[in-house]
Formats: structure tokens, sequence, C-alpha cells
């Protein structure tokens, strides 16, 4: 009988390693797998330290960022497997002013106050120049998984600051609607609707940072509205989508939405770089 049980407990160890027994019998994964398990924090698939991923798959308390970016956490549902640095404002020219974007084109910078940097058509030529622009600022174009995770959020909310749609909350191409209405009181029943915008032509470009509530979770300004944001995309027949909706356009309620892709390229577009961190 004692062989017996001492055979069974032995069977049942070799099963447990053969199919990594866990909770309920559900694999656990292990640390230095690319998933987020169990008592893991974070998994950035390797086991090594100072990559903001300890080797022990927990996250390392020192993590820095430059001073014009912020840290976003690691987001394993949508595939960011470690903690990086985005930056606070949308890429601008390091000549851009209040009133005008620039012409040097040789680096992109996080600023606030400025005109963002953005082209009207969007083309291939200007997505090269947009991830050549942050390479030389030492970062990288955001990718996909990393914007979207800035404009969900932890919370996965349908614009940068909530899911109820609120047009004064970032620049869109109604925001502007009421204050020209008062500004003009001798317009009778004067329009405030829905892309009211087209009728006064009231919409236009500000500058990085003016709408303080237009602000994700993690501090970066005007993820939605302002000029649309290029992010690389291998599910995009372009190689890249265009996200975070914009100033100009008409049906802004649905076009700010984190989760939209512009599919035409007449828009005014953007970018905004990322980073490990230190």
């Amino acid at each position: 009988m004692r062989k017996k049980i001492i055979g069974y407990f032995i069977s049942l160890f070799f099963v447990c390693v053969l199919v990594s027994c866990g909770d309920n019998g559900v694999d656990p994964g292990y640390c230095g797998d690319g998933i987020v398990g169990q008592g893991e924090e974070c998994d950035d698939g390797n086991n090594e330290d100072g990559d903001g991923c300890s080797a022990d798959c927990m996250l390392e308390q020192e993590l820095q960022c430059p001073d014009d970016m912020v840290l976003v956490e690691a987001d394993a549902e949508l595939g960011v497997s470690r903690p990086f640095c985005v930056d606070i404002y949308e890429a601008s020219r390091s000549d851009a002013t209040e009133t005008e974007m620039g012409t040097d084109t040789s680096m992109a910078v996080s600023q606030p106050g400025v005109i963002p940097w953005h082209v009207n058509p969007m083309t291939a030529d200007a997505f090269d120049q947009f991830k050549a622009a942050c390479e030389a600022a030492d970062k990288r174009i955001c990718e996909k998984s990393e914007w979207y995770s800035v404009c969900a959020g932890p919370q996965r909310t349908s614009y940068v600051w909530g899911d109820s749609f609120d047009r004064m909350i970032c620049n869109c191409v109604d925001t502007f609607c009421e204050e020209y209405c008062r500004d003009h009181p001798e317009i009778q029943d004067c329009d405030t609707g829905s892309n009211c915008g087209y009728t006064y032509n009231s919409f236009h470009v500000v500058p990085t940072g003016r709408f303080q509530d237009c602000v994700s979770a993690s501090g970066a300004y005007d993820v939605c509205g302002n000029v649309w944001e290029i992010v690389p995309s291998s599910d995009d027949g372009r190689g890249y989508e265009v996200r975070g909706g914009a100033y100009n356009c008409a049906g802004a309620e649905q076009r700010l939405q984190c989760t939209y892709n512009a599919g035409w390229t007449a828009l005014y577009a953007g970018f905004r770089c990322c980073k490990d961190p230190q």
C-alpha cells in the first residue's frame, strides 16, 4: 500500500510538470515568456534587469523618462509588455511658435504652447520624415498599441477623457461655435449643433497643451483632437494608421474616439514620439 501511495504522488508530480500545473489546472506561464502572469507586474520576454522589467518580472522602481515625456505602465492585454515613455505634447518643430509651425524638420520636439508639426495631405514620405524626426531626438514614433494605451488608459475609455463625448474638452471642429456665436450677436439662431464649425469656419489648430483638460491618465496632452497622430501599423496597407481625430474634421463624436482610424489622406496629420525609460 505504501509503495502505491508513493507511486501515486510521483505520478502526480510528473503530470504537473508536463502540463505546468497551476491553480485549477491553468498554465501559470513563467517569468520571461512575454505574458504578464500571476504574481508578475510585467513580462518583457527576458530575464534581464535594468530594462524596466526586472529579472523576476517586477517593475523596476527607478524608471525615468526625459523631462518632456511621461511614463506609461505596461499593459499586457494590449501587447505592451513593458513601461514606456511618451511625449507630453504632440510633436513640434524646434523653431515652432504660438502662431507658426516653423520650418526646421531635423528633429521632433515635445514642447507646450506652439503649433504642432502637421502635414496635409498625409503621404508615405511624410511618414518616413516623422519617424526620422523621432529618431533624431533619440526616440521613436509611438507604436499603435502604445498610442492606444495612452489614449484609452487602463479604464479603456472611448476618448482620452472618458466615455461621453464633450466637444469642449479637446480641440475639434465644433469647439469654438459657442464663442463665435457670442462674438456675433447679430446672427439669428446661431448654429451650435454638430459640425457647426463648418457653418462659420470657426475651427482652427491651437498651440500644444492649450486645452488643459484634454490630457490622458498618464499626463499626455492633445492625444484626441488638434491634429491627427500617425502610428505604424501592419494592419493597414499604408503601413500606418491615422488616430485621434483633428480640429477640422466633421463627425467629431466618432472621429475623436481612441479606436478610430482615418482612411483618407487629405487631413492634418501630426505624430508623437515614444521611448524606452532609463
